[in-house]
């Protein structure tokens, strides 16, 4: 794959292109991936299967994986998290998490205190902190040393247990916790370096603001009351951190305005059989994977959608962009790597 040069500074993802991307690598799974990530530095793919209990390192520059895949049949494993060192990495099963060593197969430490699953990891990019959220209703930030978490971060009375997210933005001085409630939806964000002083803006997304947005998108047969109400499952900032995408069940997205002090939909991004989302590195796409087995490319600016992929064999459950290479990694469960 010496195709996908490395280009830290710019990318050209150009989805105009005919006949790009095109999939370059396909790693063959038995199971659904159910989380993916990829390494800071590009040359190394993580995929989770928790129904194969196993994990797999793709090499993003032979796209193969070269090792064999990791099972973790004692603790199970759902989600993996790269972290600063390409040997180790966060996976969660049920409501504890574990650092792992790639390296020789050995739990480095274990972290206890969700009291239900954990629903996403999201590790710093600029120190050792992580977050983890759990269907117990809490976003905790811990530390990669320690084993206890370092806060415990409080939602809205009004949110539901259900709805708790944290993700890291791309500079790490910024975090976001989002939570669900009955009539409508919150988004706080917070200072990496002072949380304990609260967020330093709360926004709030009434299910009747989102039903009117949604409205607008003009291909959703009547659906935008479903699906205003729907639970929201992921917050992403791109990689400026003036836009966040938020998903939810049943093909809800919206793009956020990330610098607005009130809740801004600036696009509807929203498909009956989205299933996983994430930004391009250049800020400019949407990549949205669906249950069909195809990939829906969203302008970020308009939208619309400029491409549709296939290939895929059965639901793409996970999507990742690579921030280093012309790449992206969507996963069924096979996983293939897409370059232009």
């Amino acid at each position: 794959l010496n195709d996908a040069v490395d280009n830290k500074t710019l990318f050209r993802m150009d989805f105009s292109q005919p006949g790009l991307p095109q999939m370059a690598a396909v790693i063959r799974g038995k199971e659904p991936a159910t989380s993916i990530s990829f390494h800071s530095s590009g040359n190394h793919l993580f995929v989770a299967s928790e129904r194969d209990q196993r994990l797999r390192l793709i090499d993003c520059n032979t796209g193969t994986s070269d090792k064999p895949a990791i099972r973790f049949e004692r603790q199970g494993i759902r989600l993996v998290e790269s972290t600063h060192s390409e040997d180790c990495v966060l996976i969660a099963s049920g409501s504890e998490l574990y650092y792992h060593s790639i390296h020789d197969n050995k739990i480095l430490r274990k972290f206890r205190g969700h009291s239900g699953d954990v629903t996403s990891i999201s590790m710093c990019p600029a120190n050792d902190t992580f977050l983890s959220s759990s269907d117990d209703g809490t976003v905790r930030l811990w530390t990669l040393q320690e084993a206890g978490c370092v806060a415990k971060m409080e939602l809205p009375v009004e949110a539901s247990a259900l709805g708790a997210y944290g993700v890291f933005d791309g500079s790490g001085l910024v975090f976001a916790i989002m939570a669900s409630g009955q009539d409508e939806n919150y988004v706080n964000l917070y200072d990496a370096r002072n949380y304990s002083g609260g967020a330093f803006l709360e926004l709030k997304l009434s299910h009747a603001s989102m039903e009117a947005v949604i409205q607008k998108q003009a291909d959703l047969n009547g659906n935008a009351t479903e699906l205003s109400k729907k639970q929201l499952t992921s917050l992403s900032f791109n990689a400026s951190g003036n836009q966040l995408l938020l998903t939810g069940q049943d093909g809800l997205a919206l793009l956020l305005d990330g610098f607005a002090s009130e809740a801004t939909i600036q696009q509807t991004l929203c498909s009956s059989g989205g299933v996983s989302a994430c930004f391009t590195p250049d800020d400019k796409t949407v990549l949205m994977g669906n249950k069909d087995g195809t990939i829906s490319c969203w302008s970020a600016e308009t939208g619309s959608i400029v491409k549709k992929l296939g290939g895929h064999t059965g639901p793409v459950s996970c999507i990742a962009a690579n921030p280093t290479k012309e790449m992206f990694a969507a996963a069924c469960t096979s996983t293939a790597l897409w370059i232009w």
